[in-house]
This record gives structure tokens, C-alpha cells and sequence, in this order.
């Protein structure tokens, strides 16, 4: 099993760990003795369990990490991004903009609809990506707010991802009023940019 402890155990990158039921099988696959290696039996030498040989000791951040927060912390902190990601997710409804999508774990997904758009058009659906696509740009250029995209249903969504025990209430209450800002802002120059282009190639 591959896990992340950079992600949920709230690590520093890099921190990538495989975890097996048999440790015999990852020698079998890794140990290798040339004539100069002598390092004794005395110890685990992590040589024999992976591909590399000389590297730096990326355990002992996660190991800290474990012995600060413990069992109970990591709980705590875990649950606390869950909570908050449904929260995000529930208060999509109360912005017309606002196209809810997903929500599981500590991920959401929506994407900004404005409101006059009309959804029977052919290009609405490009259009939207297209927006969605330049208002992700934005916002993680502003420093106010840091979104990732996912793909969902063919459609480009933005995707708040909260992984930070530091993210509290107030940072989720302030995400969905500055999306649907920039996101207006960003239409009312876009839209009519391409609706003049559409025009050209049509003539």
C-alpha cells in the first residue's frame, strides 16, 4: 500500500512511503552486495529495501510529526478538513453563480455559471470551460485563493482541495465570494471577446 504522508499526515514534501505486509519480498527485489559494501548486520539498512542507496533521512519529519500531533490529533486535524470541505460544498447553493458538482472527503468540486448565460446555446458548454479554465488561472495568480481543476462529467470544475490543518471557517467562507467576483470580472471581458471572434468566422 503507497501513501503520501505529505498530504494527510501533513508532512513536508517529499515524503512518499510504501507499506508491505512481508519485508523479506522488498529485499528480494532490492538487495544488492557488491565486494565494497561492508555495513554490518547490526542494523535496518534501507538499501536492501528500495531502489536507492545514499539519501537523506525523509522519515524523521514524519515520525516527529506522529510523536507531536499523535493518534488523536491527526483525528482531530483530518476531520476538521472533512467538515470543512462539506461546508464549502453546502454553502455552494446560496450563490446562483455557482454550479455545485462533488463533494467526498476533503475534496469539493463546482465550477462559476453566470447567471444570464444561455444554457441552450452550443458553445455554453465550451464557453464555461473555457471561463472556468481562465478564472482558475486567476485566482491562483492573485495569491488570495490556491484551486486545482478536475474534469468531471466532461466538464472543467474547479476543485478546493483542503489539506492544511491551519484552513479554518473563515478561509472557506471567503473562498466562494471571491470566485464568483473574479468570476464576473473575468466574464464580462471574456464573453464578449469570443462572441466577437465567433462573428469573424462566421463571416
Amino acid at each position: 500500500m503507497a501513501v503520501d504522508p505529505h498530504k494527510w499526515l501533513f508532512a513536508p514534501l517529499e515524503a512518499g512511503c510504501a507499506l508491505v505486509r512481508n519485508r523479506e519480498q522488498l529485499r528480494n527485489a532490492f538487495a544488492y552486495h557488491p565486494p565494497y559494501y561492508h555495513f554490518g548486520t547490526e542494523a535496518i539498512n534501507y538499501f536492501d529495501l528500495g531502489p536507492q542507496n545514499s539519501r537523506g533521512f525523509r522519515a524523521l519529519k514524519v515520525w516527529l510529526a506522529i510523536q507531536q500531533a499523535g493518534r488523536e490529533g491527526y483525528v482531530r486535524m483530518i476531520a476538521d478538513n472533512v467538515r470543512l470541505a462539506g461546508h464549502l460544498y453546502e454553502r455552494i447553493s446560496r450563490f446562483p453563480e455557482l454550479e455545485a458538482f462533488t463533494h467526498s472527503l476533503s475534496i469539493t468540486t463546482f465550477r462559476f455559471v453566470p447567471g444570464d448565460l444561455d444554457a441552450c446555446d452550443k458553445g455554453t458548454d465550451g464557453y464555461l470551460d473555457q471561463l472556468n479554465c481562465e478564472l482558475l488561472t486567476r485566482l491562483q495568480n492573485s495569491g488570495e485563493a490556491y484551486l486545482s481543476n478536475a474534469i468531471i462529467h466532461g466538464k472543467f470544475a474547479l476543485r478546493a482541495c483542503i489539506v492544511n490543518f491551519r484552513t479554518t471557517l473563515a478561509d472557506v467562507e471567503s473562498l466562494l465570494p471571491l470566485v464568483v467576483r473574479v468570476g464576473k470580472d473575468l466574464d464580462s471581458v471574456l464573453r464578449p471577446a469570443v462572441a466577437s471572434l465567433s462573428c469573424k468566422a462566421q463571416e
